[in-house]
């Protein structure tokens, strides 16, 4: 027998997020599988929603409430704006719920649904802080007459399944399926509407229903042919091409999916998947680059960079804002490339400011952060190329920074740790080392290195990684030289002895045997220095 009672938990302010909470307990009760996805994933959904008005005592909570919110896989909560912790200390039923569910072993599964209000407004409990990714589901408009907006119909409809799809463990790559079939029910459901009140609908002059139906029609076979089209170029822009047939094929499942979605773009008004548009662009910026047809290339970027610049101006949503980033990395290391070192170090600037002023609309998701780290890195490698060290050390101890805050954010978020990320610290400070080091400015060389052995060492103040231990044992040899510029002969004696015992913690790794052929390298270079 499963151990959860009820599938999902829903949570909701009363005053505003009733009419929200019934319609999607009602929804969820009873919404059935399409017949060709019903053997797999079919059961029915068990929901819990509190309706009692009067509460007593705080017993209540803890002899009823709880029990229930406990025993479910999911927590639904419906955000809208008196949804906030109440002002004067009231006692918070949802805060007190997002907080029980979250110490719970399910903890990550919770689903906001926007009931009311901003979509990117505040979340109760401190959701946002705790789930920076978190999804919003748009149920706003749901209610006891939802059916009479056609337009919110179709929104409702497509946003229902973002929350049935976890719920019955339905994979991400059924959810064309699932739609498309929820499509064809719709469409059912609509012709028998359609037959009971076309007469009445005609006799005053209205739209008629088959007329709608028929849009809707339309719509949604766009929507899906753009769904779709996008999901194959993300896929196969992921391929990773170390061979010929490989290069070959990704390049025809992309450029196949972009004509599609150029054409489902032209189809209807709904807005195209912005991920697609921007990839396609790239793509295509990339094989003009490979023409060494610079300005199409150009081109190619400017028009990446524009759509999703618009895209998000339009709805300022999480995915946009990250295409455009996306965009504006490609094209300043398209620059650099092409050798256009000015160029490049506008491109990276902006990709610098546009990180950090999206990060702060989004909440400091940890996405933004990546990309601030990838554009203070790479502006120091432009500083070092042009001579300015100072301005290389700045840059690189900033990205250092950026990624303090990367890794944070991945903790609170539940994350384990990613040691490429950690590794990449590493060398930002070791960078900033060298570049004092260059200035001959021992003093913050060393503190620079000392950072980087810091950022590297766990808790035990060892590596945890491998390829983390390798990026500590080199700063740890260049410890060793500036120390010795510095006169301090033991600190000298100490990096070298702590360099060749986390070499000796490489070669006693189960890392690959390129990465222990290089820590060897390393060790007999150190091993020839003196004492």
């Amino acid at each position: 027998m499963s151990e959860f009672n009820y599938d999902a938990f829903i949570s909701y302010r009363r005053s505003d997020g009733i009419a929200v909470a019934r319609w999607l307990r009602r929804t969820l009760v009873g919404f059935r599988l399409p017949a060709v996805l019903r053997g797999a994933y079919a059961k029915k959904l068990r929901v819990y929603l509190d309706t009692a008005y009067e509460r007593g005592t705080s017993d209540f909570y803890q002899q009823s409430i709880k029990p229930a919110l406990l025993s479910s896989r999911y927590l639904i909560v419906v955000a809208t704006p008196d949804a906030m912790r109440r002002p004067g200390g009231a006692e918070d039923w949802i805060e007190r719920e997002i907080r029980d569910f979250t110490a719970s072993p399910g903890a990550g599964n919770v689903i906001v649904a926007r009931g009311a209000g901003d979509f990117d407004g505040p979340l109760p409990g401190g959701l946002k802080e705790t789930f920076p990714n978190i999804e919003i589901v748009d149920l706003r408009g749901a209610g006891p007459l939802w059916f009479l907006s056609f337009s919110r119909v179709v929104r409702l409809s497509a946003e229902k399944l973002k929350i049935v799809a976890p719920l019955l463990n339905i994979p991400p790559e059924e959810m064309p399926r699932l739609r498309q079939e929820e499509e064809r029910r719709q469409q059912t459901q609509l012709g028998a509407v359609a037959g009971a009140t076309l007469g009445t609908l005609v006799a005053v002059g209205g739209l008629s229903v088959l007329t709608l139906i028929n849009q809707y029609k339309a719509i949604r076979a766009n929507d899906d042919s753009m769904f779709a089209a996008s999901s194959m170029i993300g896929e196969a822009a992921n391929l990773r091409a170390d061979d010929a047939d490989t290069l070959r094929t990704r390049r025809l499942i992309i450029g196949r999916g972009c004509d599609l979605l150029d054409k489902a773009d032209q189809g209807t008004a709904s807005d195209p998947p912005i991920n697609g548009i921007v990839t396609c662009r790239l793509e295509r910026g990339a094989h003009r680059e490979a023409l060494h047809e610079d300005k199409e290339a150009r081109k190619e970027f400017g028009d990446a960079i524009e759509r999703a610049a618009l895209s998000h101006q339009g709805r300022a949503r999480v995915d946009a804002a990250l295409a455009l980033l996306q965009a504006r990395q490609a094209y300043a290391e398209y620059l650099v490339r092409q050798k256009d070192k000015d160029g490049a170090g506008r491109a990276f600037a902006d990709l610098l400011d546009d990180s950090r002023r999206l990060g702060k609309e989004h909440d400091g998701r940890a996405q933004f952060i990546r990309f601030e780290a990838e554009a203070l890195g790479q502006t120091g490698d432009l500083h070092v190329a042009a001579n300015r060290r100072q301005e290389a050390a700045d840059s690189y101890d900033a990205g250092a920074d950026a990624l303090k805050r990367l890794l944070d954010a991945r903790k609170s978020d539940g994350r384990i740790e990613d040691y490429q990320i950690v590794g990449w610290r590493v060398r930002l400070f070791r960078l900033a080392g060298q570049q004092y080091a260059a200035l001959d400015r021992l003093d913050p060389a060393a503190e620079q290195f000392k950072l980087a052995v810091g950022a590297g060492s766990s808790g035990d103040g060892k590596p945890a990684d491998a390829s983390v231990a390798y990026e500590v044992a080199i700063v740890q040899a260049y410890l060793v030289l500036v120390e010795r510029k510095r006169g301090n002969t033991a600190a000298a004696a100490d990096a070298k002895q702590a360099a060749l015992n986390t070499i000796d913690a490489v070669a006693g790794s189960k890392a690959g045997a390129g990465l222990k052929q290089r820590a060897a390298d390393l060790k007999r270079w150190i091993e020839q220095q003196g004492s």
